[in-house]
């Protein structure tokens, strides 16, 4: 019996602490927000979008959810990546991070897809990091 139970201590153990879904929407909605100034700050926002986007924290949103969290993301009509993955023209991309003073380089990308009624149906992330 104690064998079994160590096996399952560390399968427990082995994934880590879930973190909340609601921290997950705060950290990702603080970054969007956080200019990047250098290329540390660009991959910690990128371990950031992963998080989110790992942890589904964005599933079972609505359009107008995700609006209040992160604000409205730019129509994916205007950058060539949402085109190239195939989401519609009225989903979301954010750039994670607008760029800060004397900072030229990538910021982590998020594309956020809504199904006909508003949910979001898929979400995908350029990592920096």
């Amino acid at each position: 019996m104690h064998h079994h139970l160590a096996t399952l201590l560390l399968l427990v153990l082995a994934c880590g602490p879930t973190i909340p879904r609601e921290q997950l929407l705060d950290d990702l909605a603080a970054a969007v927000s956080r200019p990047v100034s250098t290329s540390d700050q660009s991959a910690e926002h990128s371990r950031v979008v992963e998080a989110a986007v790992e942890g589904d924290a964005l599933q079972r949103m609505r359009r107008h959810d995700v609006q209040a969290k992160l604000g409205r993301g730019s129509d994916c009509s205007r950058h060539p990546r949402c085109v190239e993955l195939g989401f519609a023209a009225s989903d979301w991309v954010y750039h994670v991070g607008a760029m800060g003073e004397g900072y030229g380089g990538p910021v982590p990308l998020l594309i956020v897809g809504f199904d006909r009624e508003g949910n979001v149906d898929r979400v995908w992330n350029l990592r920096t990091h």
